[in-house]
């Protein structure tokens, strides 16, 4: 049975997730997706940033197609809970401006 972590979200971020969510509906089912995998897997997940401590580590996940968005996430491992520390959202195109 896979494990339960507990999530938390900087303030900061959010207030950012917020603002984007409005602009985009899609992102909050992203964030709900992440969220839920890093609830349950064994293991961090993304790329370990090396030199930090508590472990770092970097998500990059494309959502949106045919014209892709990516949603960077940058959060800390401290053992039984997960902090996401920063968010940003990269639109690929100049159409969605």
């Amino acid at each position: 049975m896979a494990i339960q972590r507990t999530i938390r979200i900087a303030s900061a971020t959010q207030e950012y997730l917020r603002e984007q969510e409005a602009k985009d509906p899609l992102l909050k089912k992203v964030v709900s997706g992440l969220i839920w995998r890093l609830e349950r897997e064994l293991e961090p997940i993304g790329y370990r940033i090396p030199g930090y401590n508590p472990g770092t580590y970097l998500l990059k996940i494309p959502y949106r197609l045919p014209v892709p968005r990516i949603l960077r996430v940058l959060y800390e491992d401290h053992d039984e809970e997960f902090l996401i520390v920063l968010a940003e959202v990269e639109k690929l195109s100049q159409i969605d401006e």
